[in-house]
């Protein structure tokens, strides 16, 4: 899980995080400092409530096939990258 780190402090063990755990964070936990660039993509439910932001659009959800389901964000794609 990513959390976000609110602290500026030097020490780790001083380091503080929006959902309150810590200082020490659970084996394969990280974090972001909330003001680094990536820190939208904090996956943890209470550091980041709104969620992580994604880029881009999952593949599942294009189609090519006109007249299903994703064709028309397939195409807007497409258009973007000068294809018509």
């Amino acid at each position: 899980m990513i959390h976000l780190r609110v602290d500026n402090e030097e020490l780790n063990s001083k380091r503080k995080f929006a959902c309150g755990i810590g200082p020490d964070l659970p084996d394969g936990d990280t974090y972001y400092f909330e003001t680094e660039t990536f820190a939208d993509r904090a996956d943890c439910p209470i550091c980041n409530p709104g969620g992580p932001h994604r880029l881009g659009t999952p593949i599942s959800e294009l189609s090519g096939r006109p007249g299903h389901p994703g064709y028309d964000k397939f195409s807007q794609i497409a258009r973007s990258w000068g294809f018509d």
